[in-house]
């Protein structure tokens, strides 16, 4: 009888699932260098015997009951075991003493491994779901409980999944997707984890702004400088800067100048991102100027000083000079008497009457302001705006009537100017007729042309403030125009005394009349051959036959101009 080898021997079915990530990855028996035995737990298991190594008489077993061993799973995770009572020696077949066990070790996985990837830079940073470095390797590494890990997959920006072998460098400034996953000896295989990976060699870039008074590099106490960065990767990233060669601080809020000394400064800044790439330090120099302008004024035009008063004309100009010591004047505001603050732009008229009172309000341009009082009770006296010119007047004396605007006079009749003045004083007067030459006032003047004429004078305070009046005059120097009419005409003439005369009837009429192109008429009076001068009335008759007559006529103006004719005729 021959004696047939018993052989224990494993059979696994794998099932050929499709794993999402990779259809190459099943179900598997593996057995390692040691030669410990990994099945994988959801693996159905199937005992068979055999008399030869190479299993070719072997027989599977079914077991007392073939629903639960034939196949058979693992129970247990990791080690299990398969025991025959007692060992027996090989050459005699019988049990070894000390009697012990036979055992067959299987170790049951079900886990797949974990897998960690490792990003070779010394500061890392995570912005949102995005993980930032500088340009370097990336490598990967996994660990498995139990049967030990078969190989690492990684894919890149949705490509095809490789087998890691070696770390991946990433050196270019962009954003990567990066898959990867690991499968066990058995097949157990780990659900895909991703990332996102930002490579940022770039530093950010910081800037600086100033909030407040500023003109040019020139800042006020109130202002403050502000610090900003951008970084297209990270946004943590942190300022520091330095002011004038002192300590360096991290920016987190405007920085206040206020305490520092008046003059020039320099702030040294720069900006470090989360992944340490550092911007080159950038200056800015910039002066603090926290002193107000100074003002100087200066009176352009006349003064006058009476009666411990000193008076300002409406032609007395005020100019302002401000200085500044860096940040150059901005603008002057003045307030005459507490009213509104007007801007200074050239010397100005003082033109409000009465007591004066100057506010001065000086801004430089950075605002640093001095407010000041000029003018009052300087150099004490009263100061005091005369704006108005004399009071002024004329008359005239002679002959002369008044017709609405006009005055009618004549070259006897003389006129005179007056002035006066309640606050400077009363000066002079000057006058002009019509477009002649001006003349200073002395004494009454009298006017020869005849004709309608204009006198314009001009009176003057002490302070030269002037005032202005004219008057209209219509100077008539002639007496009427005489003029006669017969009510017949004359049809012959007759010499009388060597004198040809016009011969009238003596039922003949006699009318007088005048006019006068200045004043105007007055009167009319006449006298018959050297008789009483009797006042012209109505007409002339009742003339006498054969008598020459000579009638005088005398007519007189309104300003007592007058004029003689003498009308000679003949009666019949």
């Amino acid at each position: 009888m021959s004696i047939r080898i018993l052989t224990l021997s494993i059979l696994a079915l794998l099932s050929f699932e499709l794993l999402a990530q990779d259809s190459r990855h099943k179900k598997k028996i593996f057995k390692d260098d040691e030669g410990k035995v990994f099945v994988n737990k959801d693996l159905p298991v199937y005992l068979s015997v055999s008399s030869t190594p190479d299993g070719s008489d072997r027989e599977i077993l079914d077991g007392k009951n073939p629903a639960y061993s034939s196949p058979m799973y693992l129970d247990s995770e990791g080690y299990n075991t398969i025991r025959s009572p007692w060992q027996v020696d090989p050459e005699t077949k019988k049990v070894v003493y000390p009697k012990a066990e036979v055992i067959f070790e299987l170790y049951a996985d079900s886990k797949p491994p974990k897998t960690a990837i490792d990003f070779d830079s010394e500061k890392l940073a995570r912005v949102g779901e995005q993980i930032v470095m500088k340009a370097g390797m990336v490598s990967f590494s996994a660990i498995d409980e139990t049967s030990g890990i078969e190989a690492i997959y990684y894919s890149v920006d949705n490509g095809p999944f490789e087998k890691y072998t070696s770390p991946l460098a990433f050196n270019n400034e962009k954003s990567s997707a990066i898959a990867y996953f690991s499968v066990d000896n058995v097949g157990n295989v780990e659900e895909i984890s991703t990332v996102n990976l930002l490579i940022d060699n770039s530093a950010p870039v910081s800037a600086l702004n100033v909030e407040g008074d500023k003109s040019e590099d020139v800042l006020s106490a109130r202002s403050t400088i502000l610090l900003e960065v951008k970084d297209n990767s990270s946004t943590n990233s942190k300022i520091f800067y330095t002011i004038d060669e002192g300590k360096t601080y991290v920016y987190s809020n405007p920085i206040a100048i206020t305490n520092l000394s008046e003059g020039e400064h320099t702030i040294t800044y720069f900006a470090v991102d989360d992944v340490d790439n550092n911007e080159d330090k950038k200056t800015y120099d910039f002066f603090l100027d926290k002193s107000a302008p100074r003002v100087i004024d200066e009176i352009i035009g006349n003064t006058f000083i009476a009666n411990g008063k000193e008076y300002y004309s409406g032609r007395t100009k005020l100019k302002l000079v401000a200085m500044d010591n860096k940040a150059g004047v901005k603008e002057i505001r003045y307030s005459v008497n507490g009213g509104e603050f007007k801007l200074y732009e050239s010397p100005f008229y003082l033109t409000e009457a009465g007591n004066l009172n100057i506010e001065v309000l000086v801004m430089d341009k950075v605002n640093n302001r001095v407010r000041s009082a000029e003018f009052s009770d300087k150099n004490n006296l009263l100061s005091y705006v005369d704006l108005a010119g004399p009071k002024l007047g004329h008359s005239v004396s002679g002959p002369s009537f008044t017709v609405k605007d006009t005055i009618y006079i004549s070259k006897a009749t003389t006129i005179s100017l007056k002035g006066s003045d309640d606050d400077s004083g009363f000066k002079e007067i000057d006058y002009q007729i019509d477009n002649g030459a001006s003349s200073t006032y002395a004494e009454p003047f009298s006017i020869e042309s005849g004709g309608f004429h204009t006198i314009t004078y001009n009176g003057y305070d002490n302070l030269s403030n002037s005032s202005t009046e004219s008057m209209i005059c219509m100077v008539d120097n002639k007496g009427p125009e005489v003029f006669n009419r017969f009510s017949i005409n004359s049809n012959k003439t007759k010499i009388i005394e060597g004198e040809t005369v016009n011969v009238y009837p003596p039922h003949v009429v006699l009318f007088l009349s005048s006019t006068d192109k200045g004043a105007g008429l007055d009167k009319i009076s006449y006298q018959v051959n050297g008789g009483t001068m009797l006042p012209y009335r109505s007409l002339i008759e009742n003339f006498k036959k054969n008598r020459l007559y000579r009638i005088n006529v005398l007519v007189l103006d309104k300003l007592g101009n007058e004029n003689q004719e003498e009308i000679a005729f003949y009666i019949e």
